[in-house]
C-alpha cells in the first residue's frame, strides 16, 4: 500500500490588500494544522481560491485560473471564496465538478476547516466530500470577519492586519458592498494585542487594512484614535495605511499620520478629477477634498509618498471632465496612480448608466494616466537619491547578491551589503535611479550596512 502524503494546499488572491491579509492567515492555518503549503505551479490536493468582484476582468481571470489549476491537478479540489463566490456561487461551481464554494462571508472559516481536511488526507480519504460535510457546518455558523489572525508570513514580509471590513457608503459603480456588507470593526484591544503579538516575533512593519479604514468605529475609537493607541502601547513595530478616503483625511487623521512609525504613505481613493462625475459616482466628497488632503499629508510628513486610484470611462465621462481628471493629478502630484477603465457591475446603479464611454477611449484615457503616474513616480525616486531611508528587506541576499527592499516611503529598493538570509529592518542609502549598483556596500548603520539602487518596474 503506497503511503499516504501531507495534504498539498496552493492558493491563489486576487483583488485587494485586504483579500491577501485573508488569504495569509488562512494558509498559516493550513500550515499549523500540518498541510504543505505549495506554490501556485506545484502540484497540489487542495487549491484555494480567494477571488474579486470589483471588475469582470477580476472574475474573468479566477475562472480562467481554475480551469488551468485543475486541469494541471484532475484530481485536486478547488475551494472558492471571496467576493465573486459570495455574489455568485453558480456561476463558480459550474467551472469544474471539483469544486466547493465558501461563500466570502464563510471565509474565515476556512483555517478552522483545515485540522479536518489534513485528517482526511492522512486516512487516505478524498478531501472534496469532507469539505462538502465542514463547509456545510460552517454555513449554519455565526460568520466572523475577523477570523484572520496574522500569523508566520507565508507570502509577505510585512504582515497584513485586518481592522475593518465591509463599507457604509454604496458608490454608484462598487460591489463590494454588496458582497462584505455593512462596516464592522475589530476592537481596540483586540488589535493592540495582534499587533503585541507581531512585534513580539520580531515583525518590523504592519499593513493596517480594511475595505475603508475612514469607517473603523469600535470602543469609542476611529481610525485616527486606533493609531494613536497602537503607536502608544507598541515599541518598535511600524504602521502603513492601505488606503483611505480623501473627506476623511481631516486634520484629525494627520495628527495621527505624523506619529513616530507611522509610515509616509497615504494611498488615497480619488476615482476622478471630475466633480460632475464624483457626484455620478455616488462619492461623498469633490476634487477639492483630494487637493486639500494632499496638501496637508505634504505639510504633516514633507514630501510623503501619495497614491491614488482612478477610474477611467465612467458612464458619462466627457472629455473636459477627464481633462479635470489629469488636472488633479498635476496638481496632486502622486507617486503613483493605480488606473483602471470602468467595469459596469451587475447589481450597481452604474450599470446601466449612460451615456456609456467607448472602452477604446476609455483604454486611451488610462494610458495618459499610466504616463502622469511613471513619471509621478520617477521625480519621486530621484527626490530621494543620496538620502538614507529605513526599509524592509523582503527578499533576502544569497550568495552575496542582492536583498530586496521596500522604503518607509513605499519606494522598491534592490539592496547590496545584506548578510545573505537576512530579512527585517534596516537602513540604507539610495542612489540615483539611473545609477546602477554600487560597486560596493557602505556602512551607515542600522540593522544592515547597505548601500540601494531603485529597481525599475
Amino acid at each position: 500500500m503506497p503511503p499516504v502524503r501531507q495534504l498539498r494546499v496552493s492558493f491563489r488572491t486576487f483583488g485587494c490588500k485586504l483579500n491577501q491579509a485573508e488569504t495569509e492567515a488562512i494558509a498559516d492555518g493550513f500550515s499549523a494544522a500540518g498541510a504543505a503549503v505549495v506554490g501556485p505551479g506545484e502540484p497540489a490536493d487542495l487549491v484555494v481560491f480567494n477571488t474579486c468582484t470589483v471588475t469582470s476582468k477580476a472574475e474573468q481571470k479566477a475562472r480562467r485560473e481554475m480551469r488551468l489549476a485543475l486541469r494541471r491537478n484532475p484530481e485536486a479540489v478547488a475551494v472558492v471564496t471571496g467576493c465573486y463566490a459570495e455574489l455568485e456561487p453558480e456561476a463558480v461551481v459550474a467551472v469544474a465538478p471539483r469544486c466547493v464554494v465558501v461563500p466570502g462571508s464563510r471565509k474565515g472559516a476556512l483555517a478552522s476547516m483545515a485540522e479536518g481536511l489534513v485528517a482526511a488526507r492522512l486516512e487516505g480519504l478524498d478531501p472534496l466530500d469532507e469539505l462538502r460535510r465542514l463547509a456545510a457546518l460552517a454555513s449554519g455558523r455565526e460568520a466572523d470577519p475577523f477570523a484572520f489572525v496574522p500569523g508566520d508570513a507565508l507570502f509577505h514580509s510585512r504582515p497584513q492586519l485586518k481592522v475593518q471590513d465591509g463599507c457604509d457608503n454604496r458608490c454608484a459603480y462598487c460591489r463590494v458592498c454588496l458582497a462584505r456588507g455593512r462596516s464592522v470593526s475589530l476592537g481596540p484591544d483586540e488589535v493592540l494585542r495582534r499587533a503585541l503579538a507581531l512585534e513580539s516575533r520580531g515583525v518590523p512593519e504592519i499593513v493596517l487594512t480594511g475595505v475603508n479604514l475612514s469607517q473603523y468605529r469600535s470602543g469609542g475609537l476611529d481610525f485616527p484614535g486606533l493609531l494613536e493607541a497602537l503607536v502608544a502601547g507598541t515599541e518598535n513595530i511600524a504602521f502603513r495605511l492601505s488606503s483611505y478616503e480623501p473627506d476623511r483625511a481631516d486634520e484629525r487623521f494627520f495628527a495621527a499620520f505624523t506619529l513616530p512609525r507611522v509610515r509616509p504613505h497615504l494611498h488615497l481613493s480619488v476615482q476622478s478629477g471630475s466633480d460632475a462625475v464624483l457626484a455620478s459616482m455616488g462619492r461623498r466628497y469633490r476634487r477639492d477634498a483630494v487637493l486639500r488632503a494632499a496638501e496637508a499629508a505634504r505639510a504633516a510628513r514633507g514630501d510623503p509618498f501619495i497614491g491614488a486610484d482612478i477610474i477611467l470611462g465612467f458612464p458619462g465621462e466627457g472629455d473636459d471632465d477627464f481633462a479635470d481628471t489629469v488636472d488633479l493629478l498635476e496638481r496632486i502630484e502622486p507617486a503613483w496612480v493605480h488606473a483602471f477603465t470602468f467595469s459596469p457591475r451587475p447589481g450597481t446603479r452604474a450599470f446601466d448608466m449612460r451615456p456609456k464611454v467607448p472602452e477604446r477611449v476609455a483604454v486611451e484615457r488610462a494610458a495618459v494616466v499610466q504616463a502622469i503616474a511613471e513619471r509621478g513616480k520617477a521625480a519621486f525616486a530621484a527626490r530621494r537619491a543620496g538620502a538614507i531611508v529605513d526599509a524592509v528587506i523582503e527578499s533576502s541576499a544569497e550568495s552575496g547578491g542582492p536583498a530586496f527592499a521596500t522604503s518607509a516611503e513605499y519606494l522598491k529598493l534592490e539592496v547590496r551589503g545584506a548578510p545573505d538570509g537576512f530579512e527585517g529592518a534596516c537602513s540604507c542609502r539610495v542612489d540615483a535611479p539611473e545609477a546602477g549598483l554600487p560597486a560596493d556596500g557602505s556602512s551607515i548603520g542600522g540593522s544592515v550596512d547597505a548601500t540601494a539602487a531603485f529597481i525599475r518596474t
